[in-house]
């Protein structure tokens, strides 16, 4: 291979969008793309096309959900083997570093320059996998039989890690880290704002009696659009027209949308939250009471500027 060839590794549409800031930062013009979902949305499938236009080589690892989650580790050890008999890589960029088969590609690659940058929110929340490597048996069974690093060692092979989030801290320390202003430039003119709700795979961080109180809560707001998540199986009954993002992510979808009207956003503490501080005339963050995670996301929110409401 021939040198100075860097490979992306990406997993989320948010990710992507990520890569391609990170990309003119550096100044990196030849690159290979490895693009792994489980959803193969249309945003998946759009921030794919947009890089492969640029990149050298690339592969879309498309892996159904399977019942078994070790299936799903197979299936895309597989899928990826043609890509650890590469022979060298100048650097690899990457977010997800607890996933294992990302994991095990980097490990494979001991001399590459390492380069992460923010999987969203995931990496401010200290109570997550980013910071608090999972102990189980068959994870640790996963890894080894993989090749993989810990998280620790990962970690420390990490050159520079690019973030959207200058005021918190993150999954290494300060000398590491490199920002990006993300939306800031967006101009603002006066007039009627409008309002965004944000979906998520709430299932994954609610149970259904909550959804169902999420819903009613939100039912009584005034919300112009419902922008739904990727993952999102089953939206929310709000009586909101969901809108077309045509493949983009959120912050992209909602900046076109909105054009330069004022914006208020509201839903679950999310990166969308984050990545939009700049833009927006509000931002509220609708937690369960009993969640166990509603504390820290309470005191996320409000160092974030948002405005935490619980439900």
């Amino acid at each position: 291979m021939e040198q100075g060839i860097t490979l992306l590794i990406i997993r989320t549409p948010f990710q992507a969008w990520f890569v391609e800031q990170i990309l003119k930062k550096e100044r990196i013009e030849r690159f290979d793309i490895i693009y792994i979902t489980q959803n193969n949305s249309e945003e998946d499938r759009y921030y794919y096309s947009r890089l492969i236009s640029k990149a050298r080589n690339g592969s879309y690892a498309f892996v159904k959900q399977q019942k078994f989650d070790v299936l799903n580790t197979i299936f895309l050890r597989i899928r990826l083997r043609s890509w650890y008999k590469a022979e060298s890589y100048n650097k690899i960029i990457y977010a997800s570093i607890p996933a294992l088969v990302p994991n095990s590609l980097v490990a494979n690659f001991p001399t590459s320059e390492l380069i992460t940058f923010d999987d969203g929110a995931a990496n401010i929340v200290a109570s997550d996998e980013y910071y608090i490597e999972s102990r189980s048996r068959k994870y640790l069974l996963y890894r080894y039989l993989l090749g993989g690093l810990s998280l620790k060692d990962i970690k420390s092979r990490i050159n520079r890690h690019y973030t959207l989030y200058s005021d918190f801290e993150n999954i290494v320390e300060n000398e590491r880290l490199r920002y990006l202003d993300g939306w800031s430039n967006r101009k603002v003119t006066k007039g009627k704002a409008k309002t965004y709700f944000i979906g998520s795979p709430f299932e994954e961080v609610m149970n259904q009696e909550q959804i169902v109180r999420l819903e009613n809560y939100v039912k009584e707001l005034k919300i112009d659009f419902y922008i739904n998540h990727p993952r999102e199986r089953k939206m929310l009954s709000i009586g909101a027209e969901v809108l077309n993002k045509q493949g983009r992510i959120a912050e992209e979808a909602i900046v076109s949308n909105a054009e330069n009207s004022p914006i208020i956003l509201i839903g679950w503490f999310s990166t969308v939250m984050l990545n939009m501080e700049a833009l927006c005339e509000s931002r509220i963050v609708l937690l369960p009471k009993e969640c166990p995670q509603t504390p820290e996301l309470f005191e996320l929110s409000k160092k974030a500027g948002c405005t935490p409401i619980l439900f």
